[in-house]
């Protein structure tokens, strides 16, 4: 996909799945692969806090 200047769209990610023993909090990164020069790999962290 290919946006124009000034586009934008949703992304989605995947379902988290956690085990036993992983709850807490996590900080999961999303990279995303641009053709911008100046940031090529936009890094979105998603914070969460998983209760059993």
């Amino acid at each position: 996909m290919v946006l124009k200047p000034g586009e934008s769209t949703m992304v989605e990610s995947t379902v988290f799945v956690m085990h036993e023993g992983m709850d807490g909090p996590h900080n999961f990164a999303v990279h995303l692969i641009t053709n911008d020069p100046a940031q090529t790999d936009k890094v979105v962290n998603v914070l969460s806090n998983w209760i059993p």
